[in-house]
């Protein structure tokens, strides 16, 4: 009927991409990472994962490239001026330099690549590199060995994605189960030997394979039931004295739980005339023991594995 309202118009929902609430101003800040001349890839890393939790990388990377209803041309220019508010409070004065003035931001995003990122070839080869290089060390521990390689696996995998086709074969889950095998055996290889060397041959001998991320916590438990500590230090807290201790030096059991009578103080004094190390004299010296004591696995509240 002629005479009819017309209906009100469509809104855009809080879950659309093209939603922009109360929360979101032009003050923002989404990350703490802000981009100098040096530092693109990894600003570019934080800023996407921002953006992705805010449904709104899309517009950097060319998913969304024009407005769809209920988004009319102004909502549009208004997102696109949020975005590049965002993007620019996070620019170092010395980058801003290179640039001009911008409304669109996947324009922005683009000249700040074009300008700033690694040649993702090059940037491949030395991520290989250091991955081939990357090997745990007599004072890392495993956790940070294991963090180590996560990063380098992270970046990578921004320049080579998961393979996907179309086709009856799921490829994309081929890829994933071979990238999967693969940094097993990177993770496990890197291992000091000299310590895991058993743990990675059962792991190894599974079927199927274990993922990487139960074979870090295995070897992580490894590394807590056998009281492997890759600082060679054990810190004791009050009550304790403190011990040095070298893992390529046979340790024998030293008769019963040292002595918890010094203060504190007391105990910093005292300097072991084998290793030197402070806060334990010779009778207290791991350095000297074929295997830890028993007390220290009742102190630390594990299971002796050689009981």
């Amino acid at each position: 009927m002629s005479g009819d309202t017309p209906p009100p118009p469509l809104k855009i929902e809080p879950n659309s991409p093209y939603y922009i609430g109360n929360h979101d101003k032009p003050g923002d800040r989404i990350t703490n990472t802000r981009l100098t001349l040096h530092n693109f890839d990894e600003w570019k890393s934080d800023v996407r994962t921002a953006l992705k939790a805010r449904r709104k990388f899309g517009f950097l990377d060319g998913t969304y490239t024009e407005p769809k209803p209920p988004c009319t041309v102004e909502d549009w220019e208004t997102l696109h001026s949020m975005l590049v508010s965002w993007l620019m409070n996070l620019i170092e004065p010395e980058v801003k330099l290179l640039l001009s003035n911008y409304d669109d931001a996947k324009r922005l995003w683009d000249d700040l690549h074009d300008r700033l990122s690694v040649v993702d070839g090059s940037r491949i080869q030395q991520l290989k590199g250091a991955l081939r290089d990357c090997k745990q060390t007599d004072t890392m521990s495993v956790a940070v060995y294991y963090g180590t390689l996560n990063q380098l696996w992270d970046e990578l995998d921004t320049y080579e994605p998961i393979i996907t086709c179309k086709c009856t074969i799921d490829v994309g889950k081929q890829h994933i189960e071979r990238r999967e095998s693969d940094r097993l055996h990177q993770f496990l290889l890197g291992l000091l030997s000299v310590h895991y060397e058993t743990l990675r041959s059962v792991i190894l001998s599974q079927t199927p394979l274990s993922t990487v991320s139960r074979a870090f916590q295995l070897i992580s438990q490894e590394e807590r039931v056998k009281g492997i500590n890759t600082s060679r230090e054990i810190v004791s807290q009050p009550g304790l004295s403190t011990f040095a201790v070298n893992n390529s030096t046979p340790r024998s059991l030293l008769g019963p739980r040292p002595s918890t009578q010094l203060s504190r103080s007391e105990r910093q004094k005292l300097v072991c005339s084998h290793c030197k190390k402070k806060g334990h004299d010779r009778s207290m010296c791991f350095d000297l023991m074929d295997e830890i004591p028993d007390w220290w696995y009742e102190f630390k509240g594990l299971k002796n594995p050689n009981h």
